[in-house]
């Protein structure tokens, strides 16, 4: 009897034909074989190199049976929290238990503890003492050095002394990790593999650049802004430094990054995967249901906001799947699963408009965005590429509709006139997400975000084009309260904005800093890491009230504004922000 999922305990193991396994992965999201979740791609992956991969889902860490569920494994346990980061999934910017997880059975919260790959790795040294662990995703990739923690509000250690790994993935890894397994398999060391992070007690041999200590950062906060800057401007490069840290008498070694060329990616997605949940779950996986009919275009971002990782994770150069590869995914995969009705709900990235773009400047730069304050002039954005793909998919036999759903840069689809018209009148499902986040200058230069005046063009361009196609079609804009740099007084000018616009925001983002991002180390040490300048931190309550003045049409809130009108000298303005 065959078994088409990658197996989660030794039975499903027996029905594959396996009698011993290489590699186990241990994740804190339920096991969807997809190539959105991060731990079905790894696993496949590296299945498609020669292993045998097998997965442990959201294990209950307060017992051991889960962890021991599938023996040990040949070679190595990779671990991950998921596709979220664990604290940002279990709990609220106001550090509350959150009631829901999107990457959990029905959504049901509570089923990945708080910094889960400490936890699970620390459970798994425990019970396996001499088998390798490796450390990746989200939650690892972003604490490889020192980071500012918010839910602790200090600086912590690189998570690999937290951990005992061995070696720490970051980034998209997928070669990384296939050469981890092969360097271990072969009894090689695992020093000197790209997109990985380490603990060495000697400096590399290659050209480096060392940041401010652990013992540094943790005890001066102007140093921990130093090395914030040292880092973001550094990695940026197409050909950065080895990246070292001096920690406890011992160095942090981060590698280069890798690169994964055009066919390797294509290859990535036409993986067997069965893009299902696993046959365990009774409940949907919510988080699912929107990629299962949804196709990945490409990786990277260059938009270089401050609050965002992807830069961190996926890098700033963009690397793209070829048209062919996803016309044939289209054609060959998703139309014939028996619940598609014919709906592609995105073709996307990080921003579906930096598909088919690239730097022309061979050594790259130090920019942290190519788009903020100007785009750069070596930056070449092929829009009829784009143009091409979202034409040719909607073209096929079976689709009704081909959407973009994953977002957009403006400030990129105001460029062309073409896209522009493309995408409002054919790819939006009645409503597109775009996010300003502010309108305040101040505000959205810490957040490396346009100006304003650059969405309110979009916003007028989008009406002119649904209208002038006959559509009733509206923007969902997405804002952020509480970032650096947003004084209460900017929160109640957008308020008023919003008000006088009859723009009702339903959903809301208070500011959650993120490690590593620039963001969190502006609420951290209240200077902006970028320009050395001190830059204005809400916290605590007000917090709370920036956020109620985005939202004051709820009842919830009332208490709330009035308290801010009232600390602005504002109390008028009660009656018409609230009608």
């Amino acid at each position: 009897m065959s078994f088409n999922f990658l197996p989660t305990n030794k039975t499903e193991m027996k029905q594959k034909g396996w009698s011993s396994i290489d590699v186990v992965i241990i994740t804190g999201d339920a096991y969807v074989d997809h190539p959105s979740f991060g731990a079905a791609i790894i696993g496949r992956y590296l299945e498609s190199q020669g292993f045998t991969v097998g997965i442990i889902a959201q294990p209950d860490w307060k017992r051991d049976e889960d962890f021991l569920s599938m023996g040990t494994p040949n070679l190595f346990f990779g671990i991950t929290a998921g596709n979220l980061d664990s604290m940002i999934a279990n709990y609220s910017p106001e550090k509350k238990h959150r009631r829901k997880d999107e990457y959990s059975e029905g959504g049901i919260s509570g089923n990945r503890p708080d910094r889960a790959v400490i936890v699970y790795s620390n459970i798994v040294r425990k019970l396996f003492s001499d088998t390798p662990i490796v450390i990746g995703g989200i939650e690892a990739s972003l604490r490889r050095l020192a980071y500012y923690d918010y839910w602790d509000n200090k600086i912590r250690r690189s998570i690999l002394f937290d951990t005992r790994a061995e070696v720490l993935v970051y980034g998209m890894g997928e070669k990384a990790i296939a050469q981890i397994a092969k360097n271990i398999q072969n009894g090689d060391s695992l020093k000197g593999i790209k997109n990985t992070a380490y603990i060495s007690d000697s400096l590399p041999a290659d050209d480096h650049i060392i940041l401010p200590s652990f013992e540094e950062v943790s005890e001066d906060k102007v140093k921990y802004s130093q090395s914030v800057k040292e880092y973001y401007t550094e990695s940026v490069k197409k050909k950065p430094r080895t990246i070292v840290q001096a920690c406890q008498k011992k160095y942090v070694i981060t590698e280069t990054p890798g690169v994964i060329n055009n066919d390797e990616l294509n290859s990535v997605y036409m993986l067997p995967f069965t893009r299902e949940a696993h046959p365990k779950y009774q409940k949907p996986i919510p988080a699912f249901s929107f990629v299962k009919h949804s196709v990945v275009s490409h990786r990277g971002c260059y938009g270089g906001c401050s609050f965002c990782t992807l830069n961190l994770h996926q890098g700033k150069y963009i690397n793209s799947r070829s048209i062919e590869s996803m016309l044939k995914e289209i054609k060959d995969i998703i139309i014939p699963q028996k619940d598609f009705k014919g709906y592609i709900l995105d073709i996307g990235g990080p921003s579906a408009n930096m598909y088919a773009s690239k730097c022309e400047k061979d050594e790259g730069c130090m920019r942290v965005s190519c788009l903020v304050p100007n785009k750069c002039n070596n930056l070449k954005v092929d829009f009829q590429k784009q143009l091409q793909l979202l034409r040719q998919a909607s073209s096929i036999k079976g689709i009704k509709k081909v959407f973009v759903n994953s977002g957009v840069r403006v400030d990129l689809a105001l460029k062309c006139p073409e896209y522009m018209h493309e995408l409002v009148a054919n790819h939006v499902s009645g409503q597109l997400s775009i996010a300003p986040e502010h309108m305040s200058p101040s505000v959205l230069n810490a957040m490396n975000k346009p100006e304003f005046s650059i969405y309110e063009k979009f916003f007028s361009l989008f009406d002119k084009i649904s209208s002038d196609v006959g559509k009733k079609q509206y923007i969902i804009p997405y804002f952020i309260a509480s970032h650096p740099g947003s004084s209460l007084t900017d929160m109640y000018m957008l308020a008023m904005y919003l008000k006088k616009n009859k723009m009702r925001v339903e959903q809301v983002q208070n500011y959650t800093p993120i490690p590593m991002t620039l963001s969190s180390c502006m609420y951290y040490t209240g200077i902006n890491p970028m320009t050395g300048k001190p830059v204005y931190v809400p916290k605590s309550e007000e917090r709370l009230l920036q956020r109620a003045l985005l939202q004051p049409q709820f009842e919830d809130n009332r208490v709330l504004v009035r308290k801010a009108l009232k600390m602005l000298g504002k109390e008028k303005d009660y009656a018409y922000l609230t009608r």
